[in-house]
C-alpha cells in the first residue's frame, strides 16, 4: 500500500476501523503506543505532522500519523497557493516508514490536493450503506458479540438508526438486554425501542382520539425534531393501534385475564383500554391500513418520511 492515504465519508466507523487494521497489521501490539501519532486536524500545524511522520519508528519497522478531521480538504481555499505548493512537495518526501492518514467527512474532489492524493496515494471513500447492504452489515457484526439476528430484525435496526456507529451502539445494548441467549428476536426490540417512545405515542393518540389533528402532528414534529427515526415512529404507531384493536376486541373480558394474554405491562394496558373508547373498530381497522400504505410508500421513495407519517396523523384524527 502507498503510504500517503485519504479516508473520507460518511460512515466514521468504517474509517476508524481501517485505521485499526491498518495499526495492527503494521504495529506490534506493544508498540503501537509510541509508533502511532494522532493529531486533530482543525488545529494541527503542517509543519508538527511532517516532523511527526520523519521521527524514525522505534522497535518497529513502521509507524503511523493520523490527521482526523483535516480541514484543508474542506477548505482549501484557506491556504496559500505558495504554502500549497510547499506542503504538497512535502509530502512527496514522506518516508516510506511512516503510514500517513488523512480523515475527512467531506473532501472537494476539485481541489489540487485531493487530486494530489489520487495520483500519488490512496484516496478511499466511505459512503453511507445502502439500506440492504446495512441490514447484512447488522447482521454480520452481530456475530462480533455473539449474537445471531434475522434479516428483518436487522433491516429494522437499520432503519432505525443514521450511521454504522449509531446501529453497533444499538447492536451492543441488544445483545447485552438479551444476556446468554444467543438469537436476537424481533420482540427484543420493542424492549429496547419502545421505551422513550411510548409515553409520546400515547400523548399522540390521545390527540388523535380526540380528533385534535393540530396538536397530534404537533407531538409528532416534537418527536422528530429529537431525532426520533419515522421508521420506528411508524412502527410504534402501528404497533400501537394493534394493541387497541385488540383490547377492543376483548371488551367485557377482565383485565388481569387481557393483561395475560396479550402480556401488555399494566399501565400501558390500563392507558390502551381508556383510548379504545375514543376510536371504532372500523376507525382502527381503518387506520392500520393507512400505516400500511404510507410505509410503502416512504419506502419506495412515493412520499417524504415526514409528510407520510403527518399525513397518517392528520387523516386518522379527522
Amino acid at each position: 500500500m502507498k503510504n500517503l492515504i485519504l479516508f473520507f465519508g460518511e460512515e466514521k466507523l468504517l474509517i476508524d476501523e481501517a485505521i485499526a487494521n491498518l495499526k495492527n497489521k503494521t504495529i506490534p501490539q506493544g508498540l503501537q503506543a509510541i509508533n502511532f501519532i494522532s493529531f486533530d486536524g482543525k488545529n494541527a500545524k503542517e509543519e508538527d505532522i511532517l516532523d511527526a511522520c520523519d521521527t524514525v519508528p522505534m522497535m518497529s519497522e513502521k509507524k503511523i500519523v493520523v490527521v482526523y478531521d483535516a480541514s484543508f480538504f474542506k477548505n482549501e481555499g484557506k491556504m496559500s497557493s505558495e504554502r500549497q505548493k510547499w506542503f504538497l512537495d512535502r509530502l512527496k518526501r514522506v518516508p516510506a516508514h511512516t503510514y500517513l492518514i488523512f480523515t475527512t467527512s467531506q473532501v472537494d474532489k476539485r481541489s489540487k490536493i485531493f487530486k494530489f492524493f489520487q495520483a500519488n496515494g490512496v484516496a478511499y471513500e466511505y459512503k453511507p450503506l445502502l439500506q440492504k447492504d446495512k441490514a447484512f452489515w447488522i447482521q454480520k457484526r452481530a456475530k462480533l458479540y455473539n449474537k445471531s439476528i434475522d434479516l428483518r430484525t436487522a433491516y429494522f435496526i437499520a432503519e432505525y438508526t443514521t450511521d454504522l456507529y449509531q446501529a453497533d451502539n444499538e447492536l451492543k445494548k441488544i445483545a447485552s438486554f438479551v444476556g446468554e441467549r444467543v438469537k436476537i428476536e424481533h420482540n427484543d426490540l420493542d424492549e429496547i425501542f419502545s421505551k422513550s417512545l411510548e409515553g409520546n405515542i400515547f400523548e399522540m393518540m390521545d390527540y388523535i382520539g380526540s380528533k385534535r389533528p393540530a396538536e397530534a402532528i404537533k407531538s409528532l414534529n416534537y418527536l422528530m425534531e429529537r431525532g426520533e427515526k419515522g421508521a420506528v415512529i411508524l412502527y410504534m404507531i402501528s404497533k400501537h393501534i394493534m394493541n387497541l384493536l385488540t383490547v377492543k376486541s376483548m371488551k367485557g373480558i377482565e383485565r388481569e385475564m387481557i393483561q395475560k394474554k396479550t402480556g401488555m405491562h399494566p399501565f400501558v394496558l390500563k392507558k390502551a383500554i381508556s383510548q379504545a373508547e375514543n376510536f371504532s373498530v372500523g376507525e382502527l381497522e381503518k387506520a392500520l391500513k393507512l400505516c400500511q400504505e404510507i410505509d410503502i410508500a416512504i419506502k419506495t421513495g412515493k412520499i417524504d418520511e415526514k409528510i407520510g407519517i403527518e399525513l397518517l396523523a392528520a387523516k386518522t384524527a379527522i
